[in-house]
Order: structure tokens, then sequence, then C-alpha cells
């Protein structure tokens, strides 16, 4: 290496890994940390936090969706339970005036570099009851995978407990 350093070019590069909370199905719906056994036996952790969206029966769960990609934009979606969107990138949606600009959707779709504020409502305890499962998943097949394994990719639970 010399003075300089030529990172490869953006254009060949090809995303093959996407992540949730810094994993991927189906590790982001396993609770506490991940291990990885090294070759000397020992284990390291890594990840801490869960991907697993809970909300309390009755309630609201506010997500901060941001994207940090770099080749492709990223859809997420919520069947189920829809996301009232409230802010981009940190900045609530309201005109001038002050009114809110707020959009009720079921999908949302994100650049690199961007973030999204949303609501998931789950407050109609008829539709939502305790145990009940839903999920926040991509529908863009190829990113529900990791390389060349089948399962994967954007996907968690959201889970009313």
């Amino acid at each position: 290496v010399g003075m300089t350093f030529n990172p490869e070019g953006f254009t060949e590069m090809k995303d093959k890994y996407f992540l949730l909370n810094g994993r991927s199905y189906p590790d982001t719906i396993h609770d506490g940390p991940l291990a990885t056994q090294t070759t000397d036996g020992s284990l390291h952790y890594a990840q801490p936090m869960s991907a697993i969206i809970n909300i309390p029966v009755g309630g609201r769960a506010l997500l901060r969706i941001a994207d940090l990609d770099v080749t492709e934009y990223q859809t997420l979606a919520s069947l189920g339970i829809p996301m009232q969107v409230i802010a981009l990138n940190a900045k609530l949606l309201r005109d001038q005036a002050g009114n809110n600009l707020y959009y009720n959707t079921n999908s949302i779709t994100l650049a690199g570099g961007e973030s999204l504020d949303v609501i998931l409502d789950a407050s109609d305890t008829g539709k939502y009851p305790s145990g009940s499962v839903f999920y926040l998943y991509t529908p863009n097949l190829d990113h529900l995978s990791n390389d060349a394994e089948n399962f994967g990719g954007l996907m968690t639970e959201v889970r009313i407990n």
C-alpha cells in the first residue's frame, strides 16, 4: 500500500447481503446477542440488539428506518399493520403553516442515505390481539436471501404482546 488508496469503483458493486438492525433473517427474530464460533472454539458475540419489533397490546411503535445502501433502493412492506409516515430524514412532515402531512401506507421505499420515521399503530385490540405476529419485509424477492442462500435478507417479525 502506497500513499494513495484506490477503492473499488461503485459501478461494479453488487450488494448481496441485506440487513435489519445489523441482522439478516432468520437472525432478525433471534433474541439476544448472536455468537460465532471461531476455529479455536471460542465464541465471539455480535449485535446484541434484536431486530424484533415488540408492540404492547393496544400500543404503537415508532420506527426510524434508514437505508445505508449505496447501490440500490430498498422497499419495506408491512401487511396487516399500516404504517403512518411522519418524518423524512428526521424532519417532521409538516407544511409552512404547521399542518401535518403524514400519510398512511403499506410500503416505503428509501434511497441510500435516506430515513423515514413511521408509526405502526396496533391500538385496535380487536384487530391486533395479544400473541399476533405480523411481518416487516421487503417485497424485492432477491433481497430475501443472503447471496446464494435461500433464506435471509430484509424480514423481521412485529409481535403484539
